[in-house]
């Protein structure tokens, strides 16, 4: 029997070349590695064999169904998910995967990948397989489906919980049974592997819906039904059915294996640090720019870092076929909303240019740049024509009404422009900003992507500036959700960035027009006054810029206009409060380094950070630290693992998250320093991507400080909460 194994994996082998897979880290009872493969051929269907140097207890892929185990636990044959079936020459495919198995064990391991299945042919109906339907679709423009790949048989990895068949009623052709099973964790969504004695060629089940079954009738799958998914730890999960079988009495026997799919393996170690600054600065970088990562649309990268995460939104396209894919989905959404989008853009790519030294040393200036040029690429497809933009793809309630993964899409997405007619300066100067600061970061390592960049923000800067208008008063779509309430701060911040870039003073002039000399309100993705007030003094250092800054942080500070919660939070608004906390604390960090009022600002920015970041003794960033949010309101992190349905019963459940959306900013508590983690409140658990922009770039700043030895702590201002004058005298806010 051995030899025959051997022989057919082998045979399996042999259909394609071999790679040597990297194992990237190992532990005491499993290991962790990726297997890419540069695609030679299209493919519309695909097999990967992986094959290890010794017996693995079991593994866990999230962007393959594992079809078969050989040779005793070393051979895994693998094959397409329905969303992933294909691959285009020039592609590169990378299937991360985790292994376990007894001690610390670092396997070396090769792979192989090839079109079709097994034997190399398209993936159909065969011994011991049937497979789902499938009904072609029209392809219409703006709108993509989920997959209809055909789909065989999957032997999912299992826990190891296993139960016989009970037999409840036999009646000669049918039979009601079922199997109970004993979970050692919560359940959240479950595949069931049964294998019968004799044939079974029908299946009612109670609690579940058929997934496949083999041609022969032996082995079936289940999946559970939406509101059957959940499941406690050591109570009973009862799979209830009526069989029919032939040949008369007896039914048959059989045993089956349940699958927890809410149970994700991958976990990430925190970033190393050398530094004794009381908050690993190094790690919240790392865990931020992971979060972004998380939101990509599109078709992922080889090095893609997010297991559970697959291309998506491929079919996102304008109304004449233009190619829109790529971007940032927005929040716990899927639709790309280019204004916030643009912003936090901007904001990431400005943190760069000023602490670039803060990356670097953390070891995160490569994922940083990789990180900012998604959402750049994605922005210069949108851009069609000198005096069009594509500024939303999606529909927003068509969107908020599904709660699924990205990648199992089906409603229609369409796309919203702006043009010469229909005008969003607001949404133009924003992305030309975006463009312009762009430019800025990549003029030495690319300088033609930094051309590139350049010209498209100085053709906007011109579609802004000469045919005024708020974007969403043209975009009626995005008016529910991002509603812009001026152009005049963009008109300002746009303005700004292409002077720095060309150090034309059209663009200086313009700026200095529309300055807002009035205490900011707040910072976000549509109040630009206080960077445009901090910006135009760096520029001029005009005393009335730098009045204009210190009113603002005057109007912020401790007995100011900013009430502030028990516990220090400079407290603007209930809807993601620590955004605006994080986002003045950014803007006075950099205020300080232009050398305005340098330790009273960076002692406050810093006690707004660590506030988010755990001296409260509960940290608002996601993975960070002993105690952080379990459930924010983000459909892909709270999915189980396909092909388990989601749906409004995850959202709705007390069951964290299955996955852990490392590095992201929840929005924050309320003004009594209260908190829920509660998946359906959005108010203050759902994340943004404009959440982290100001706060990863305020952290940045002080990893930059703690670099030159300007740090608080280093100076002996770290005591939080901030009181006024730095330490002096003043009124001290709240109590620790």
């Amino acid at each position: 029997m051995l030899t025959v194994i051997l022989t057919l994996s082998t045979a399996l082998l042999a259909l394609g070349a071999d790679v040597s897979v990297p194992i990237s880290s190992h532990w005491n009872g499993g290991f962790q590695g990726s297997a890419c493969f540069n695609i030679m051929e299209e493919m519309h269907s695909w097999t990967v064999v992986l094959t290890f140097d010794q017996p693995i207890s079991s593994l866990d892929v999230y962007t393959a169904d594992i079809k078969e185990t050989l040779d005793g636990g070393k051979v895994f044959v693998l094959q397409n998910k329905e969303w992933n079936k294909d691959e285009h020459v020039g592609d590169k495919l990378c299937l991360d995967f985790q292994g376990h198995g007894s001690g610390d064990i670092n396997p070396t391991v090769t792979g192989s990948i090839h079109a079709g299945d097994s034997t190399g042919a398209p993936i159909t109906a065969g011994p011991g397989q049937t497979l789902a339907p499938t009904t072609p679709r029209p392809t219409v423009p703006g709108q993509t489906h989920a997959p209809t790949t055909a789909r065989p048989t999957v032997l999912f990895s299992s826990d190891g919980n296993k139960a016989p068949l009970k037999i409840n009623s036999d009646w000669g052709d049918r039979f009601d049974g079922e199997f109970d099973f004993t979970p050692s964790q919560n359940v959240i969504g479950w595949v069931v592997n049964i294998t019968f004695s004799k044939p079974v060629n029908k299946m009612d089940i109670i609690a579940g819906d058929e997934y496949s079954h083999s041609a022969d009738g032996l082995n079936w799958i289940l999946i559970n039904k939406g509101d059957h998914a959940f499941a406690q730890a050591g109570s009973s999960l009862q799979v209830k059915f009526f069989g029919n079988y032939a040949g008369g009495k007896p039914a048959p026997t059989g045993e089956a294996t349940l699958v927890n799919m809410g149970i994700d393996h991958w976990s990430i170690s925190p970033a190393a640090t050398t530094d004794t600054s009381k908050y690993n600065y190094n790690d919240v970088l790392y865990k931020s720019i992971l979060f972004y990562e998380t939101q990509r649309s599109g078709k992922l990268p080889a090095n893609k870092r997010i297991p559970y995460r697959g291309d998506s939104a491929l079919g996102d396209k304008g109304d004449a076929g233009e190619d829109l894919t790529g971007g940032w989905y927005d929040a716990g959404d899927h639709v790309k909303f280019n204004f916030p989008m643009a912003y936090s853009t901007a904001i990431l790519a400005w943190g760069y240019l000023m602490y670039a030294d803060a990356y670097k040393a953390a070891g995160q200036d490569t994922y940083l740049l990789d990180s900012i040029k998604w959402p750049l690429d994605y922005l210069l497809k949108c851009h069609t024509k000198p005096d069009e933009l594509y500024v939303q793809v999606g529909d927003g309630g068509a969107d908020h009404s599904y709660w699924g993964p990205p990648e199992l899409m089906t409603m229609a997405r369409p796309a919203y422009k702006i043009t010469a007619s229909k005008p969003g300066t607001d949404v133009a100067m924003e992305t030309a900003a975006a463009f312009a600061i762009g430019s800025l970061v990549f003029k030495n390592s690319d300088p033609t992507y930094s051309a590139t960049l350049l010209t498209h923000a100085k053709q906007l800067w011109e579609l802004g500036e000469k045919h005024r208008g708020i974007y969403s008063d043209s975009v009626q779509a995005a008016a529910a959700y991002y509603r812009s309430y001026n152009i005049t701060d963009e008109l300002a911040w746009g303005s700004i960035w292409l002077y720095q870039a060309t150090n034309e003073n059209k663009y200086l002039a313009l700026a200095e027009k529309y300055f807002d000399p009035a205490p900011a309100w707040g910072m976000s993705w549509d109040d630009k006054t206080i960077v445009n007030q901090v910006m135009l003094y760096k520029i001029t250092k005009d005393e009335k810029y730098k009045t204009a800054v210190e009113d603002s942080f005057k109007f912020w500070f401790p007995g100011g206009g900013i009430p502030y919660t028990p516990k220090g939070l400079a407290y603007r608004l209930q809807w993601g409060s620590l955004r605006y906390s994080s986002n003045m604390a950014m803007a006075a960090l950099v205020a300080a380094d232009a050398g305005l009022n340098a330790d009273q600002y960076r002692h406050w920015a810093m006690c707004q950070i660590h506030y988010a970041l755990g001296d409260t003794g509960f940290s608002y960033l996601i993975g960070f630290g002993d105690k952080y949010p379990h459930s924010p309101h983000h459909r892909a992190s709270s999915c189980p693992n396909l092909p388990a349905p989601c749906g409004p019963f995850i959202m709705s459940s007390k069951e964290p998250n299955v996955h852990i959306l490392y590095g992201a900013l929840v929005g924050g508590p309320g003004q009594s320093d209260d908190y829920t983690d509660d998946r359906s409140n959005y108010v203050n658990n759902e994340v943004a991507c404009d959440y982290n922009a100001g706060f990863q770039t305020a952290v940045a700043a002080l990893k930059s400080l703690w670099l030159r030895k300007e740090h608080p702590e280093q100076k002996g201002t770290a005591q939080c909460p901030f009181s006024t004058g730095s330490g002096n005298t003043g009124s001290v806010v709240g109590k620790k």
